[in-house]
């Protein structure tokens, strides 16, 4: 109950990566017929390619992206069996992962498709009294069968870490403090929840599934999310 509380205040906080924008908007279904016609399930997580200079991005955001799928309907295959085997494989870096790979994921693991992510940025600044944690994802559902992205989208987050307090001295400290000790991984999470409940397909295991093909996302498939702490 309290996961389904902290998701929904999630949602209502981040209405802004939606509710405020004049963007061209599409249906679901416009956007990702296929993911309605495949009916894919199962879903393999590669490890995110990391595109930043933050070492820990890739291990901090694949923890993240279990639950957001679960949640939208989908089996996801056990990240830490994955990684173990792809690592034993030599194919722990997702840039290897060619065509037969894809078909043999679908032939031992039983994934209809594989997540796709590319971290784009991870980054931190601060200046006076504000600071700022950006993250910024690109997204691909793409099928083992036929190697097709079925999905795709990119967010970009970021989450301001400012101060209350109307004494300079006061906010510049709270503001510096505030980013130097916020956590990747809640934001990480935020990111992957909200970008899947706002512009994923439900999967077969959602009680909503095959109802919502009618809802809306961004035509562009890039979404906005700001947060303030």
């Amino acid at each position: 109950m309290n996961r389904v509380i902290g998701l929904i205040l999630v949602i209502v906080t981040l209405t802004v990566m939606y509710g405020c924008s004049t963007a061209k908007l599409a249906t679901l279904q416009e956007l990702y017929p296929e993911m309605y016609s495949r009916k894919p399930a199962s879903i393999l997580i590669l490890p995110p390619i990391n595109k930043t200079t933050a070492a820990d991005a890739k291990e901090y955001f694949s923890c993240s992206l279990n639950e957001a799928l679960g949640q939208k309907g989908y089996y996801p295959i056990p990240v830490e069996a994955v990684y173990g085997i792809l690592r034993e494989e030599g194919l722990y870096d997702t840039e290897t992962i060619n065509r037969t790979v894809l078909n043999n994921m679908q032939t031992h693991f039983g994934a209809d498709m594989v997540l796709y992510t590319s971290i784009e940025k991870w980054d931190k600044s601060w200046f006076l009294t504000s600071g700022n944690l950006s993250i910024e994802v690109h997204y691909a559902l793409v099928s083992t069968a036929t190697a097709d992205t079925l999905w795709n989208f990119k967010t970009t987050s970021n989450t301001r870490l400012g101060s209350s307090s109307d004494n300079l001295f006061v906010s510049m400290i709270e503001s510096a403090i505030k980013t130097a000790v916020e956590d990747y991984f809640p934001n990480a999470r935020d990111t992957n929840l909200v970008t899947f409940e706002k512009a994923l397909p439900v999967g077969k295991y959602h009680t909503l599934y095959g109802l919502d093909g009618e809802n809306t996302t961004y035509a562009s498939k890039k979404g906005v999310i700001n947060i303030d702490k």
